[in-house]
């Protein structure tokens, strides 16, 4: 899919793999990391939304989009060597680094161990108190039986599972065919990791947690966590589903805004 003229594309090689990357606009460098089954042109909305104030540098994550897609390396640490690459391959200086589920839970465990950013934001962290009740096995084959299930419809067909009326259709079909450019490998993505509250106790700098709409308990659940940040503040969307930047972005992206001219 297309990009808009204002981006540019280019490829970097790091930890044993050629990763695409795409980019706009100018200012101090935010990095963004998109969820399992997307890429890198999820962000073209926002990050052209902000690229009047940032330069936005969002990347297909290994075995997603135009990146590369080996047999090995899903695990956590390759997947935090992978954006610690990419952010020294690029020069990039103190980025603010934000990402959306397993994005999200990259980003947070980069802060955490090997990365020191300007900020961290994360929407709705996969994993974000424990893994899922399933075994790994189970989680692997719901993932290929995802991938297979999509790819088994027409462009057309999955469009309608999104509603065009923010962003146009032009980015509607960039989210519908994602999962056209997801390698099967991406499966190996389901394995044991720490819970991403765990890597809270190692993030010294500003952090925004943005979490889909919940009920009471969960909530105080979700603060529990959020209070082991040294400089945190969690906000729970309102009517957001896991997707709070495309189920509400006007609430979340205002959010962002503020949290990003602190």
């Amino acid at each position: 899919m297309n990009l808009p003229e204002q981006w540019t594309t280019g490829t970097v090689s790091t930890n044993g793999i050629e990763l695409q990357y795409y980019r706009t606009g100018s200012g101090e460098p935010i990095v963004i990391a998109h969820g399992m089954y997307d890429n890198g042109r999820r962000w073209v909305p926002l990050g052209s939304a902000l690229a009047d104030d940032y330069e936005v540098i969002t990347y297909d994550a290994r075995g997603h989009g135009r990146s590369g897609a080996p047999d090995t390396g899903y695990d956590m640490g390759s997947r935090v060597a992978d954006l610690v690459g990419l952010v020294d391959e690029l020069n990039l200086a103190d980025p603010v680094l934000l990402g959306h589920s397993m994005g999200a839970a990259t980003v947070a465990w980069t802060a955490a161990n090997s990365h020191r950013p300007r900020g961290v934001v994360l929407a709705d962290p996969a994993r974000f108190h424990e893994s899922p009740d399933i075994s790994m096995a189970d989680a692997r084959e719901m993932t290929r039986e995802r991938l297979r299930e999509a790819k088994a419809r027409s462009i057309e067909e999955r469009i309608e599972d999104y509603d065009d009326a923010v962003h146009g259709m032009d980015h509607v079909r960039r989210l519908a065919a994602a999962t056209d450019e997801c390698s099967p490998h991406i499966a190996k993505l389901a394995q044991e990791h720490t819970p991403v509250k765990d890597a809270f106790d190692e993030i010294t700098c500003p952090t925004l947690v943005l979490r889909r709409d919940a009920d009471v308990a969960d909530r105080a659940t979700d603060l529990d966590a959020a209070d082991r940040l040294r400089d945190g503040r969690l906000v729970h969307i309102p009517n957001a589903g896991h997707y709070v930047f495309r189920d509400e972005y006007d609430a979340a992206s205002a959010e962002l805004r503020v949290f990003l001219q602190r």
